[in-house]
């Protein structure tokens, strides 16, 4: 089952791109194995002498040959890690490819003997700097000028490899090879899309909503899209949109009214760097008893508290008896004055805020998400910014109020506190303009004075 939602789509469109893309080079890699059991078992029932197949027309390369040598074998150099030999029957001189066992083992026969048979597969040597140094080397030998050119002339177009011929080995050196390592490649992106694909399919709930059920309630029309968060809001639950697979079982969806409790925080991943790795949870006890996490989100976020918010709202809309909170949570609220000042910093003691300049700077506060910067991260739940001056009975006042875990209410208020003066002092740019062309232009929300 594919997701037709576009926005859950998205989420799993690499993971499923992962996995076909794995599963074509599997069948690649399976086919070409199958394709060369018969040729590689052909190979060897036609085993020939190397000069019967430099005599043929054909590619000469990948041929399974043998080759009967009377001397001890000279080396010449390297091609790539291979080392490559001359060796005589006493008549004419070819080349192969060695290793030290390989040029021992022959070495004592041919003393012992006089003579071994090598046998193994065809190669051409490709390379353009060994093909020098061979043929320089090899010249140096026979006593002759050979060159890059006319070495194929004098020792064959190929080498061999020598090998102990047996199915294993032909098939080995041979284009199966290529089979074997673009299938052990590809099981990784197979196994790792194929784990990523069921896991996007798997739904966790109180009920037996299933991915179909999932897919279907996201695409009714009215459902709410959180996109920081990953998740939907529709008409009938909850749906927690969790594509690491690592980490997570699969989606999480639960009806509004299995929700008792619902609430956010942060979590660090690594305490070396605990800013870059921070993450936001959201979290939802249900009427199981049991806790369900619905969104796994980077702290860096765009809008990622402003999405928490509309999404406990949107929640508690529904299901009045919501707890939008942790057990263990203690608020803290601190107070700013603040004055709008013009370009050059000169306050504006007759200019007023409007409500909407207000709103705009508590939805700003909130999608800022000043707790990406605190440290300790996991400390801070939730910050808000409120205007109470209709309590305080005059204009100016500020409130932000921070809810602290409580075994960390004490550890971290002071900090809380000196980070807080920091940043309010930074202010928030708006446009402020009215019919007066003198106050045209751009102007700051100004922070200051602790009030306690």
């Amino acid at each position: 089952m594919v997701y037709k939602n576009k926005n859950i789509r998205f989420y799993y469109s690499v993971a499923f791109t992962v996995f076909m893309v794995g599963a074509i080079l599997m069948t690649v890699s399976f086919l070409i194995i199958i394709l060369n059991l018969a040729p590689t078992a052909e190979k060897i029932r036609n085993e020939q002498h190397l000069d019967t197949v430099l005599l043929d027309s054909g590619n000469h390369a990948s041929r399974v040959v043998y080759f009967d040598i009377t001397e001890v074998p000279i080396y010449l150099g390297n091609e790539k890690k291979a080392k490559i030999y001359l060796i005589s029957d006493g008549k004419e001189y070819r080349l192969a490819e060695l290793d030290d066992k390989e040029y021992k083992e022959i070495k004592s026969h041919v003393e012992a003997t006089g003579s071994y048979r090598v046998e193994g597969m065809t190669e051409h040597i490709v390379d353009s700097k060994a093909r020098n140094n061979i043929a320089s080397e090899a010249g140096k030998i026979i006593g002759e000028n050979v060159s890059t050119f006319s070495m194929d002339k004098i020792f064959g177009d190929v080498c061999i490899i020598c090998v102990k011929v047996n199915f294993f080995s032909v098939f080995y050196h041979g284009i199966g090879l290529a089979g074997v390592i673009l299938g052990i490649v590809s099981a990784i992106p197979f196994f790792g899309g194929l784990y990523e694909v069921r896991t996007s399919r798997k739904v966790i709930s109180l009920g037996n909503i299933t991915a179909k059920d999932i897919d279907e309630e996201a695409n009714k029309e009215g459902s709410i899209w959180l996109d920081s968060l990953r998740i939907y809001l529709t008409e009938n639950m909850v749906l927690g949109i969790i594509s690491d697979a690592k980490s997570h079982e699969g989606q999480v969806a639960l009806k509004y009214d299995e929700i008792c409790q619902i609430y956010g925080y942060n979590k660090i991943i690594n305490q070396e760097n605990p800013t870059k790795n921070a993450r936001h949870i959201i979290e939802a006890v249900a009427t199981d008893g049991n806790k369900y996490i619905l969104s796994d989100a980077e702290m860096w976020k765009e809008n990622l508290m402003s999405e928490t918010e509309e999404l406990f709202q949107q929640i508690k809309d529904r299901n009045s008896n919501v707890k939008c909170e942790p057990d263990d949570v203690k608020y803290k609220t601190f107070k700013f004055r603040y004055a709008l000042v013009n370009s050059e910093g000169k306050e504006l003691s007759d200019k007023k805020i409007d409500d909407d300049t207000k709103q705009d700077i508590m939805m700003n506060f909130a999608e800022y998400n000043p707790l990406y910067y605190f440290k300790p991260a996991d400390a801070v739940l939730s910050m808000k910014i409120s205007f109470p001056e209709e309590r305080f009975h005059e204009e100016g006042i500020v409130e932000i109020t921070a809810g602290i875990w409580g075994d960390k209410e004490v550890e971290v208020e002071k900090e809380l506190f000196d980070y807080l003066e920091q940043k309010m002092m930074d202010g928030w740019d708006i446009d402020y303009s009215d019919d007066d062309d003198e106050f045209d232009g751009e102007y700051s929300v100004k922070f200051s004075e602790i009030e306690g």
